[in-house]
């Protein structure tokens, strides 16, 4: 099945009042409100300004240097925002923020241990802090932890029980510990949730289904991705399987196919091939016509539903031969318009 990925792209937060004594000016909270609306704005340049600003008048405010460090790591200077977030909470030990943005930078680092620490902090000042929970799954389930994990996302889910990503992370989850109807029941809840959020979670959940041969279910899973992304390649490719495993599968396709075939005649064979053109069984389709004029070579129809085959599929010495089969045992009163066509084909020097 394709590979299933945690969505690591969580927002930041920025830091704001979270300090335990107040700041020594009021032009420090003024430029702190400030500096966090331009970076909310992505303005990284403004927001500095004035940043630095409120730490000329409160340079030990915490709440200026973890907004710092989340400029900083905006900007791509992940050394520089880990000094500033480390000195955000060396003046303040209870700053929630700079703990959860300074695991992340662990985190992308691939620093589990650091980052499960930062985390944990975070989490330890604010047990609803949902950003720094569900890190602190991921990290867990880079660690292979993933009982943890698994135990993380449930409880972020009582925090915030329609949260899409913590579902499709616990479907990932569930997926890896081999429990695979639990994996289905979260990330059907995350698409429920969010059905035009993510086409890779309409993705994996199809391919869940598939391993399950829940091939119908699948199908619509596939679809639902393409629908978002008609591009994707690996939906449009799991599209094709599942839909047809969903049709020979079908209880009301077997029993036709049963019943067609232990009649046995070419005209019975003739309308089960039609039967698999409607559900797009080519490979089917084609091997139906061929034991149809094995059975009787003389059998028009299935000639021509051979040179329907091949002429839409571009094999063009192969529809000339069942187009000239056709022409030759047609009647002519009988399928006029199938004749004409077959007649223009062949007079044709191309498609």
């Amino acid at each position: 099945m394709p590979s299933l990925r945690s969505a690591l792209a969580i927002p930041l937060l920025l830091a704001s009042g979270c300090i335990n004594t107040p700041p020594p000016s009021d032009r420090a909270l003024v430029n702190n409100e400030l500096c966090a609306q331009e970076i909310s704005k992505g303005d990284l340049k403004q927001a500095e300004v004035y940043c630095d600003l409120g730490l000329e008048f409160a340079p030990q405010y915490a709440d200026l240097w973890s907004n710092k460090g989340l400029i900083a790591l905006y900007a791509g200077d992940k050394p520089k925002a880990k000094e500033f977030l480390i000195k955000a909470i060396r003046f303040n030990q209870d700053h929630a923020a700079a703990y959860m943005n300074l695991g992340r930078i662990y985190l992308d680092e691939g620093a589990y241990g650091k980052a499960h620490d930062s985390f944990q902090r975070a989490l330890k000042v604010n047990p609803d802090y949902v950003e720094a929970r569900y890190n602190l799954a991921l990290t867990f389930i880079n660690l292979g932890k993933l009982d943890k994990a698994d135990k993380e996302l449930m409880t972020l889910l009582v925090v915030d029980p329609n949260n899409a990503q913590a579902h499709h992370d616990l479907g990932v989850v569930k997926y890896r510990q081999e429990l695979k109807e639990e994996a289905v029941d979260e990330m059907r809840k995350s698409v429920t949730i969010a059905p035009d959020l993510n086409p890779e979670w309409w993705n994996n959940l199809g391919a869940v289904l598939m391993e399950l041969s829940r091939f119908e279910e699948a199908r619509q899973s596939f679809a639902s991705c393409v629908a978002l992304k008609a591009d994707h390649p690996q939906c449009l490719n799991n599209l094709s399987i599942a839909q047809r495993k969903a049709a020979l599968t079908d209880s009301a396709l077997k029993e036709y196919r049963d019943t067609q075939k232990a009649e046995n005649s070419p005209a019975a064979l003739y309308e089960l091939g039609l039967k698999y053109k409607e559900r797009g069984l080519l490979s089917e389709e084609e091997r139906t016509y061929k034991e149809c004029v094995k059975l009787d070579g003389k059998f028009a129809p299935c000639h021509y539903g051979l040179f329907l085959l091949y002429s839409d599929a571009q094999k063009r010495p192969s529809a000339e031969v069942a187009c000239k089969n056709f022409l030759k045992y047609v009647s002519v009163e009988e399928f006029p318009s199938e004749a004409e066509k077959c007649e223009k084909f062949l007079g044709a020097r191309s498609y």
